[in-house]
């Protein structure tokens, strides 16, 4: 018998990796952590409602489950009657496929969607759709168990009292003729987003019908900055798409493309398209992220500068003025000199960063946030201009402006009494309208609200009306290519729920009221190529084709000039940088009752179950708050106090290496007051401190200290491999010399990691070693990761808990190591904490991937985990 060596047999040289500041510091509450599994008091339950609290908890996915059964159970005693008439196609216990898509803010992801027995069970991306892979992101795994939420909106209300649905749509029947009669004076509408030819033909015969009535568009994370720079740049009323595939170099100003800007699913399908390499002789494109929070963009920046957020601007009119300067395109206007002197000591930084871009004339990218003011995107469009981007790397799209005004004109109209009727369409004002405009839907004299829960915007004064999810509803939708898509149902509304377009219908005192009717209406009369639509999920050759417009230097000068940008001063440990950011998993807040999503571990903290207050390591010590016990298993960290232009807001502290100093980030989405039983009590609101001035970042901020504590379950020390060389890496040049590096033993360059790979032993005999069986052979199990290409975005992880329905299990289970994910993305930091411009972020995958020397067939006591006669690890459940 071999002896297998130890798991570090050779002295650990190159980078050291850490998961967290404790593990690093080797404190002794990290070390007894590692070196048990479970934690003390991990193997009982001293808690006297753990389990009316983990059923309350997980009863969306009992529901989904009891669809279909729940994987090891025995079913109950059940009678069922056959079909009087078998439906066409139909097998009893085969699974369906239908193509749908999700829709999103002014987009939306194609879909094909698992049904088993006339019930959705799985999402995936539609593989045909010109524009996708089949790839989706973790919002879009997670809606599915949106769909059977217990929560969820099941009744129509008038006046918080139970209602019928016919009494509602008499109401509306009713409104309109009233609205008719008015010309829609005093009638309201509040809307998201949306990119549904439908809604905008409801839209239009709104309009001439009711001419006096209004439209407001309001989205608390909002994308439309894009378009409107945009149409000022080029003069007419066009939208970027970004073709991050073809750049070979990528600058990212506050854009965090890969984790929280739209079109998430294609943004990073075309990125890790440049990180791939087929050899040792290929290439890879270069990214550099300018970023005050550390985010997932910057994890995967081959460059990052971390400064705050209020100080991209300066170094975008660095870029911009460099840029400009050496490619001979001129200046726009003397406004930006002094603006752009103002970047510190990243003047080297910038130089090189434009040198790069300049040498892949056409080949370069450039990409500012969402957080950034119009004048920052102004002078992005400036740059791939000059650049000879625009065309190639970034495409413009046909855009007209959706001429609506904005949620604060639509608060100051209820504060006049000029508003009879306001009709909310799916959003949430009363929780995530900005602080300064205490709204008060209230003062309308009658509210009709579709939602999809009874929450802080749930009408006293009106009618609640419940909202279809989009597996229950028809609908159409554009994608981010502009490709027709179609929204098709593939159940029946569980709860007699609406959609958007049947109460416009209605309002608009349509005859085709269904939401069916008015999508095939929309799409026109060609009955074979509407089936071939529902069958494929798109419409062949829609996408919307490139518009050519030139670079309007001259309007462009003179909205930066308006904008009057000043060098910002820099954020201090007394005026602090506040940050609003979308949540990795809430959002904006409309996943805060999904279960799935509160317990997916943040990307980048590795949090669950809640928000914190983000900052660095030094200004974490600077204002004395560095204070991190482990209590239970939790970890605990100070309660402060954060008051920003007279508003204040507590939640618990988080020291995150990588974020830039005196730069606070506050995740929106939580401190519901009113919402499921699983979103309730989860994290602090961020929106009490956000307002229509400063609704992104602003500097101004103090922090108070409260005294109090508070226990978070974060799970980046769970699984620790106490010393294993797990992650092993190398840099492109390195990879060129050594394409071999992963597997070597001993390595000339110090700065590759050293690793040793075990020699393990089947139980079961390969049948691929016969060379006879080889021959005949066409394929061999096996499966593999690109972490090239692996942005560490936990899609993966929500998918694996969708297509097995794993449960979840809560905080204080989380704590004591409970969770029950079958994939994990371990997340790594290397450099030194004390000198934080070094900290880089390395992402590992964790899985079974079916290897034929699995360690779980050879401890497994009732036999659960085999081999099948393909070599393949296979599972049995019901032994399990």
């Amino acid at each position: 018998m071999k002896t297998i060596p130890p798991p570090c047999p050779v002295p650990e040289t190159g980078p050291k990796y850490w998961r967290s500041l404790d593990q690093l510091a080797e404190t002794p509450e990290f070390n007894e952590w590692a070196q048990r599994e479970f934690p003390a008091g991990a193997s009982e339950l001293t808690d006297p409602v753990t389990r009316r609290s983990f059923i309350k908890i997980m009863s969306a996915s009992f529901l989904l489950a009891g669809g279909f059964g729940l994987a090891g159970c025995r079913r109950p005693v059940e009678n069922i009657y056959p079909f009087s008439k078998m439906p066409e196609g139909y097998v009893h216990g085969v699974a369906k496929f239908y193509a749908t898509a999700m829709p999103t803010r002014g987009t939306a992801v194609p879909l094909v969607v698992k049904s088993n027995d006339g019930r959705p069970t799985k999402v995936e991306g539609n593989a045909q759709h010109p524009d996708s892979n089949g790839g989706t992101d973790r919002f879009t795994q997670a809606s599915i168990l949106d769909l059977y939420d217990p929560d969820r909106a099941t009744r129509y209300t008038k006046n918080g009292n139970n209602a019928t649905r016919e009494e509602a749509f008499d109401f509306l029947g009713g409104l309109s003729k009233q609205t008719f009669e008015s010309k829609g004076k005093g009638l309201s509408f509040l809307a998201g987003q949306s990119s549904s030819p439908s809604r905008t033909r409801l839209q239009k015969i709104i309009a001439e019908k009711l001419p006096e009535a209004q439209w407001y568009i309001y989205e608390p994370v909002d994308f439309d900055i894009h378009r409107q720079a945009a149409t000022i740049a080029f003069g007419q009323p066009v939208a970027p798409y970004f073709q991050i595939d073809k750049a070979n170099v990528i600058v990212a100003l506050d854009s965090d493309f890969i984790g929280g800007e739209e079109n998430l699913h294609v943004n990073i399908r075309r990125f890790a398209k440049g990180r791939k390499m087929e050899s040792s002789k290929g290439s890879m494109n270069r990214l550099y992220a300018v970023e005050g929070m550390m985010t997932l963009t910057g994890a995967n920046a081959d460059h990052r500068l971390r400064i705050p957020t209020s100080a991209v601007p300066a170094v975008a009119a660095r870029l911009a003025t460099e840029i400009l300067k050496q490619s001979g395109q001129g200046e726009l206007g003397n406004g930006l000199e002094s603006l752009a002197k103002s970047v510190g000591g990243n003047e080297k930084w910038i130089e090189v960063c434009a040198a790069d871009l300049l040498k892949n004339k056409g080949k370069g990218l450039v990409l500012a946030g969402h957080r950034q003011p119009l004048a920052v995107h102004l002078m992005v469009n400036a740059i791939n201009a000059a650049l000879g981007n625009v065309g190639k790397t970034v495409t413009l799209q046909a855009s007209p402006d959706p001429k609506a005004g904005s949620i604060a004109d639509l608060a100051k109209s209820l504060d006049a009494g000029s508003v009879e009727t306001l009709v909310i369409l799916g959003g949430n004002p009363v929780y995530n309208a900005p602080a300064d405009l205490n709204w008060a839907q209230g003062k309308a004299k009658t509210v009709i609200r579709l939602g999809y829960y009874e929450d802080e915007s749930f009408p006293t004064n009106g009618w609640s009306l419940p909202l279809a999810h989009y597996l229950e509803s028809w609908g159409d939708a554009r994608t981010a290519d502009g490709t027709l898509v179609p929204i098709q149902p593939l159940i029946e509304p569980l709860f007699e729920g609406l959609t958007e377009l049947e109460v416009l219908a209605r309002i608009a005192g349509q005859a085709k009221t269904s939401s069916y009717d008015i999508v095939r209406e929309t799409f026109g009369a060609n009955e074979e190529a509407w089936k071939k639509f529902l069958h494929d999920g798109f419409l062949v050759n829609s996408a919307a084709k490139p518009v050519s417009a030139q670079f309007d230097a001259a309007a462009v000068s003179k909205a930066i000039a308006d904008a009057a940008l000043t060098p910002a001063a820099l954020p201090t440990k007394d005026n602090l940088e506040v940050v609003f950011h979308r949540d990795y998993k809430a959002d904006d807040g409309r996943f805060n009752n999904n279960g799935w999503m509160q317990e997916l571990p943040d990307p980048i903290t590795k949090l669950t179950w809640e928000n914190v207050i983000l900052m660095s390591v030094k200004t974490a010590k600077d204002l004395g708050v560095y204070n991190e016990n482990r209590e239970n298993n939790r970890i605990v960290t100070p309660w402060v106090k954060i008051e920003l232009n007279g508003l204040s807001v507590e939640g618990p502290v988080w020291a995150q290496p990588g974020q830039a100093d005196n730069v606070i980030a506050l995740a929106l989405g939580y401190g519901r007051k009113k919402t499921g039983r699983v979103g309730i009590n989860s994290g602090f609101d961020a929106y009490q401190i956000r307002t229509t001035k400063v609704p992104h970042f602003a500097v101004g901020a103090k922090l108070v200290r409260t005294g109090k504590t508070h226990g978070l379950s974060i799970t980046q020390d769970h699984g620790a491999m106490e010393g294993r060389p797990i992650i092993r890496e190398a840099t492109l040049e390195q990879y060129q010399q050594k394409p071999n590096f992963a597997n070597a033993f001993n390595m000339e360059e110090p700065s590759v990691p050293q690793g040793h790979t075990p020699d393990a032993h089947s139980l079961y005999p390969n049948p691929f070693k016969d060379k006879a069986v080889q021959e005949k052979a066409n394929h061999q199990w096996g499966m593999s990761i690109d972490l090239s290409a692996c942005v560490g975005c936990s899609s993966c992880m929500v998918a694996c808990q969708s297509e097995n329905n794993v449960p979840i299990v809560g905080k204080y289970q989380v704590a004591n190591n409970r969770e029950m994910h079958w994939l994990r993305i371990d997340r790594y930091f290397t450099g030194d904490p004390k000198k934080e411009d070094s900290i880089q972020v390395v992402n590992q995958p964790m899985l079974c991937q079916h290897c034929e020397a699995a360690p779980c067939e050879n401890v497994c006591p009732v036999n659960a985990t085999v081999h099948d006669h393909e070599g393949l690890n296979v599972m049995v459940y019901n032994r399990c």
